[in-house]
């Protein structure tokens, strides 16, 4: 599948592995809303970069978090001393060690993909502070993905990523909707008008192909429930505002800080089972 208005970034990860190849390691910081295609651009460019060894990792939504979760599934492809150090119960400072000395070996490139640090334990956002501060002496990429909004500036991932912001070593990929060129385009070869598709998405290409593969110009039950397992875990006030929010139509004027809120709207008033606001009555 073609990725559509992604060029660029694949282009920056393209420059950021060829530094790491020379030994100047890079950390990439991968932002974005919900569905906008994070997984799916690390996706394409390991089916672009073959040569390189990939280990992947994640963080997981759960109730109760993984401790180190992202370093164990990085382990299990690694094996040899991390493997060894993980099933031995190690302290963390002993794992975070031998996880570098692992991808600082001059041998090959390697990549390191650590998933949703959205929904990282503390554990592991130690882990990435460790990591950017010190990979830009290794031959290797580590790029995170998370999802930026909602995050509060208390937040301990909030911090850390400031931290890391000021890192010889980070870049950041910040992920845009589609325009509404790209929403037609998508839309090709269906009987969706291309202009209400991308009103009612925002641009967003989850939205996008979950609509256009349901084949109608309604929410579909896919994205129904991804929205709903979104706000789910919205603190009761933010929940209040979003329900009010559902109320006000598809489109409300907002802050500079909420550059998406037509997008936000349509998804609070499809999360309350609305086909349009009207239907609240």
């Amino acid at each position: 599948m073609v990725l559509l208005e992604r060029e660029s970034h694949l282009a920056a990860l393209g420059d950021y592995a060829a530094e790491a190849r020379r030994g100047d390691g890079r950390l990439v910081l991968v932002s974005g809303e919900a569905g906008i295609g994070k997984s799916a651009l690390v996706e394409q460019f390991a089916a672009d970069l073959p040569e390189a060894r990939w280990s992947w990792g994640a963080c997981d939504g759960m109730f109760t978090p993984r401790p180190l979760g992202p370093l164990f599934d990085l382990a299990a492809q690694l094996g040899d001393e991390l493997g060894d150090l993980c099933r031995a119960g190690a302290p963390r400072e002993e794992l975070f060690t031998a996880l570098l000395r692992h991808v600082s070996e001059p041998r090959r490139l390697d990549v390191l993909v650590i998933e949703d640090v959205h929904w990282a334990d503390e554990a592991t956002i130690d882990l990435l502070r460790f990591l950017g501060r010190r990979i830009r002496f290794a031959p290797a990429l580590l790029i995170v993905t998370y999802r930026d909004e909602g995050l509060t500036a208390d937040e301990p991932l909030r911090q850390a990523l400031g931290e890391l912001a000021n890192q010889r070593s980070t870049r950041r990929i910040a992920l845009a909707p589609l325009s509404a060129a790209a929403v037609a385009a998508m839309a090709s070869g269906s009987k969706l008008a291309a202009a209400d598709l991308f009103m009612l998405t925002g641009g967003n290409p989850f939205y996008v192909s979950e609509v256009v593969s349901a084949g109608a110009d309604e929410i579909p039950p896919s994205a129904r429930n991804a929205v709903l397992a979104r706000t789910a875990r919205l603190r009761s006030a933010a929940a209040g505002i979003l329900d009010v929010a559902a109320l006000i139509g598809p489109r409300v004027r907002c802050s500079r800080r909420s550059p998406h809120a037509s997008r936000r709207t349509w998804m609070s008033w499809s999360v309350l089972g609305w086909s349009s606001p009207e239907a609240a009555g």
